[in-house]
């Protein structure tokens, strides 16, 4: 047992302050309405969340538009408004910061399995492969396999996923969340847009690196000018993508410099991509630190996160050696939302630990709502009352 002193100083992220240095990583759940509605097991399982001790809440991988991907949350529409307002006060009321994942879609990593009325679209029609070695635990199916050939997206109609971008965001700052991190990472749709190996076209947002990076930019910049100097706007992107032909973590530091300088609040680091299961879902933990570190010499002033870390004394070194400023906890809140509170109290022996079985991915990626093998709680909290949102005022 220890302190763990810097580990709960708070951290001013943009013109925000936010309680402590733990977050939780954005984790889809498989919790979303038909036309991705935040339900009341989205909802309560985000209050068992920010109830525990995070200092922020990072709403899982959710949806600018429904043109090219169904399933997750979404915020492509109006009619979802009601639910995204009482996500955002309800995490609010235990003081912890509300921040939305914001993703434009898979690309060509949406597999056919878990794919319904859409096409698989993608910056080149080019499929991934899961190479054999590569995956995590788990995950071995997958091994050995291969996707199914994406449609290159027109020149059109990757300006107009720029505008669904901004709607969303305008969204999502109405209904009273502090800001967006924007998802670049895992060779999804913007992430693959940004790597060499997945794109492969000819137009102005493919070629170069430059151009490469003209997607990001252009969301960023509009979405700015849209939400204003005070709303927080971060990035989640792969520091390496580890593939041959990929994003290396050379260019990940280039491009956190160049959004720095754009203006970005935060880099949220994670690692791999499918065809890297083995990076994007370690085994081990602290696998990601030192790529997170590298980003945070690349750096002037802008605060890092880092995720795959799961014991309080890692995490306690990570940020006192300058590694991240922030760790963001997945698997690790997912078995024990109280991780924060338990560590601050002095009681971090009687954290669950994940045990890295990845039965939440298995579950998911199976098509069905997140369970946990140490937690028989995970997808059920609309059914514990200690997990209800509180009533509005509550703080």
């Amino acid at each position: 047992m220890g302190e763990y002193n810097k580990l709960f100083e708070p951290i001013r992220i943009g013109k925000l302050k936010v309680k402590n240095r733990l977050a939780f990583a954005p984790t889809g759940m498989g919790t979303a309405g038909p036309d991705g509605e935040i339900t009341d097991q989205s909802l309560c399982h985000y209050v068992a969340r920010a109830r525990g001790g995070a200092g922020w809440i990072t709403v899982e991988h959710s949806l600018a538009t429904y043109k090219h991907i169904k399933g997750p949350i979404g915020f492509h529409t109006n009619l979802n408004f009601r639910g995204m307002w009482e996500l955002s006060h309800a995490i609010h009321a235990f003081d912890a910061a509300a921040i939305v994942q914001l993703s434009i879609g898979l690309g060509a990593q949406y597999f056919k399995g878990r794919r319904t009325d859409v096409e698989l679209v993608a910056p080149s029609p080019i499929p991934y492969r899961v190479p054999k070695g590569t995956s995590c635990r788990g995950l071995e199916l997958w091994e050995d396999t291969e996707g199914e050939a994406p449609r290159e997206l027109t020149t059109r109609e990757v300006e107009e996923l720029e505008d669904d971008f901004v709607q969303a965001a305008l969204r999502i700052e109405r209904a009273g969340f502090d800001g967006i991190e924007i998802h670049g990472a895992h060779g999804y749709l913007l992430g693959a847009f940004i790597s060499p190996l997945s794109n492969q076209r000819s137009d102005k947002y493919g070629g170069s690196f430059e151009n490469r990076l003209n997607l990001l930019l252009n969301i960023y910049r509009k979405t700015r000018a849209a939400v204003g100097e005070d709303f927080i706007l971060g990035f989640r992107i792969s520091g390496d993508e580890h593939i041959e032909g990929g994003l290396t973590i050379e260019d990940t530091c280039r491009i956190a410099s160049i959004l720095e300088k754009e203006g970005i609040d935060f880099i949220h680091l994670s690692s791999g991509r499918y065809e890297a299961l083995n990076y994007l879902f370690p085994n081990d933990e602290g696998v990601i630190l030192p790529e997170a570190q590298a980003v945070k010499q690349a750096v002037e002033e802008i605060p890092v996160l880092c995720p795959n870390v799961h014991s309080p004394s890692l995490a306690e070194h990570a940020v006192l050696e300058g590694m991240a400023d922030v760790i963001s906890l997945s698997r690790g809140l997912i078995a024990d939302p109280e991780w924060p509170n338990k560590t601050r109290e002095g009681r971090e022996e009687e954290i669950t630990k994940c045990i890295r079985c990845n039965n939440c991915l298995k579950t998911l990626f199976s098509g069905f709502s997140v369970r946990c093998a140490v937690n028989p709680e995970v997808g059920r909290e609309r059914f514990l009352p200690q997990y209800y949102p509180p009533p509005l005022g509550f703080k």
